[in-house]
């Protein structure tokens, strides 16, 4: 089964309308009001208000709805993980090695945006959206083989595999504990997101958004009390109703005065205000909030989030110029970008590195889901195969695709030797100096070059610089940076004897229209290789195993191994010492070159674009990257 994800918070999201106030140009006897809207630029449109389905679960849905929830956890600046004890606290009831309970407590005295008070009763849908077993047990269908009533990106993952019973709630329902059948790790992660479980309640009964405005807060607890009960005794039939509002129900195009109010209730700082279709999305001061950090007193508060959606990053630049736009994040950023942000006036530009990075990955055979077996040229773990996947790695220009495209943007860019750790830590140096992938990096690219035609020579012996009889197709976005790093991709390879065919795709990895068009996904064998990035939410034990597991979730290249899967199952889910984690991580990685299944690239660059009159932006490599830190914004 393939894993979709950690257990996650499922704050109901937020979304926005277009009406940024910007800087008001005025003569010199006006008065100039403070500025107290922050718009942010959304590269796609906010297509729901719920991050956690399958469709739902973007970038862009979830950095929208960060403002308008808050649970027990969140990243900041330096990759911390930071409990968040305004809301609640976790802890460790039991560690035995068949019996580990955790207990989570809620904070009392906090109410939803509509007056509810919020309890671990509101903890309980997590539950739902993440337990295979769950599903299975109260008939809304078994994730692994059908589309469940709750379409949720959170089944097949640790806690559904390893969670026992229903979480069991204190007498006062302030208290949830969940056990699991073993010790489990990264259990800070784990941890159930607060839903108003009232409001779903009430939406799968069908109440009207003129009805929903005369509730009491009685009204609305007893909601939640009908809520438990369905819970507790998998009342299918109800259940399913709430799935399909929870599934379909938040996919909003547009938000306004007539829009049902249980659609939209929060427990974050922010709460949604209006939406209009592919334009934006608006957020207003949730005045009942009291789940997360306190807001900075300021004379110059922020009362307003607008994020304005624009697909085009000359208009995005002109926007940020024009004071359109206050905040921009740009994840692959080219050298021109940062030229022409460093040149605006009254913008401050940072660059730092992601938590993201790329990677480029030679197919092996074909994924789960082919509809046709992959046969291309490196297919299979023969020696011809190995061979001609051996001299594709030993001449791509890892050091010149860093040189030229990312340090530009960043200058202390540099290759990336393992998916498993980023560079400067301890952990890295353990793995690269071991693994052989220095051997990617000896000598000089033409020396290389040169050891990987003398490979292909040996099946294809015509073979030379100037005759490239070995056609690989490699795929990658269809984007500056991309296309610039397949143009020096193309140019090295050639010299070893490989015919490229670059295969620019807008939906790398996506469905396609039969597979004849050239669009690389994982559905249709047509492509040899890929490069793309991967971004991470979160950091944990088994970081990257997904990649490399017969049936992972992100392995798009058809690698298997039985000692792979092994130990990455134990990366996943075992607790482990530090050493323990640092020897499996390096055994997977030997196995990666002793096969040559792909290489790293580096980490992703980034860059972000603010108006300096905004105070407080930390970007964060992972997590909500500039929004992780809203209640510090101030003008």
């Amino acid at each position: 089964m393939k894993s979709r994800s950690l257990l996650r918070a499922f704050s109901v999201a937020a979304t926005a309308s277009l009406a940024a106030t910007g800087f008001v140009v005025s003569s010199a006897s006006a008065v100039v009001p403070a500025q107290s809207t922050v718009t942010i630029l959304s590269e796609s449109d906010i297509t729901s208000l719920n991050s956690g389905t399958i469709d739902g679960n973007t970038a862009y849905n979830s950095t929208a709805a960060y403002p308008t929830g808050a649970g027990y956890s969140y990243y900041d600046n330096n990759t911390n993980l930071i409990m968040n004890t305004k809301f609640g606290k976790m802890s460790i009831a039991k560690n035995t090695p068949t019996l580990f309970q955790l207990k989570y407590t809620v904070t009392k005295g906090q109410t939803w945006s509509d007056g509810t008070p919020i309890d671990a009763v509101d903890l309980l849908l997590s539950h739902i959206v993440a337990s295979d077993g769950y599903s299975k047990s109260a008939g809304l269908g078994d994730p692994a083989s059908d589309v469940p009533e709750f379409n949720s990106a959170s089944y097949g993952g640790a806690y559904g595999e390893h969670v026992i019973g229903l979480p069991a709630l204190s007498a006062d329902k302030y208290t949830l504990t969940v056990s699991y059948d073993q010790p489990m790790v990264d259990w800070q992660l784990l941890a159930p997101g607060p839903s108003p479980v009232h409001a779903l309640t009430l939406l799968a009964e069908g109440t009207t958004a003129s009805e929903a405005r005369s509730l009491t807060v009685a009204q609305m607890t007893a909601a939640k009390d009908r809520f438990l009960a369905d819970f507790t005794n998998k009342n299918t039939s109800d259940l399913k109703k709430m799935g399909a509002v929870w599934s379909t129900g938040y996919d909003l195009p547009n938000i306004n005065s007539s829009t049902n109010p249980l659609l939209l209730v929060s427990n974050g700082g922010f709460i949604v205000s209006s939406k209009i279709d592919g334009q934006s999305l608006t957020l207003v001061k949730n005045t009942k909030y009291k789940s997360g950090p306190v807001f900075v007193k300021t004379t110059k508060p922020v009362n307003k989030i607008v994020f304005k959606v624009i697909d085009d990053n000359t208009a995005a630049v002109d926007a940020l110029r024009n004071h359109e736009l206050d905040l921009m994040y740009i994840f692959n950023p080219i050298a021109s970008d940062k030229i022409t942000l460093t040149a605006l006036d009254g913008v401050t530009v940072k660059g730092n590195f992601g938590g993201g990075y790329s990677m480029l990955g030679l197919r092996v055979g074909s994924v789960p889901e082919a509809e046709d077996p992959y046969t291309g040229k490196f297919f299979g773990n023969g020696k011809k195969a190995k061979d001609l996947r051996h001299a594709f790695l030993l001449a791509l220009p890892r050091e010149q695709m860093v040189e030229s495209k990312v340090k530009p943007v960043n200058s202390a860019a540099t290759t990336m030797d393992t998916h498993f750790a980023f560079t400067g830590t301890s952990v890295y140096n353990a793995i690269v100096n071991n693994s052989g992938v220095s051997e990617y990096s000896e000598g000089t690219q033409a020396q290389r070059t040169a050891k990987a035609l003398a490979l292909v020579k040996k099946w294809y012996p015509s073979a030379s610089d100037d005759n490239q009889v070995v056609t690989i197709k490699v795929a990658h976005a269809n984007t500056s940076l991309r296309n610039g790093l397949a143009a020096l991709i193309k140019n090295e390879e050639e010299k070893a004897g490989f015919n490229i065919v670059d295969y620019a795709s807008s939906n790398l990895f996506a469905d396609s229209d039969g597979g004849n068009d050239g669009v690389a996904d994982n559905k249709d064998p047509q492509y040899d290789v890929t490069f793309h990035g991967f971004s991470l939410s979160a950091v944990t034990q088994g970081n990257a195993t997904e990649i490399y597991k017969s049936d992972g979730g992100n392995n798009a290249w058809g690698y298997q191994s039985a000692k792979v899967d092994v130990w990455a199952e134990q990366l996943q889910a075992d607790v482990m010492t530090d050493a323990q984690i640092a020897a499996k991580r390096l055994a997977i990685d030997k196995v990666v070159h002793d096969n040559y299944w792909g290489l790293p690239l580096y980490q992703n660059a980034t860059l972000t674009a603010h108006s300096t009159s905004l105070q407080n932006v930390k970007p964060a490599p992972i997590g909500q990257n500039v929004v992780w830190n809203y209640w510090e914004w101030t003008f």
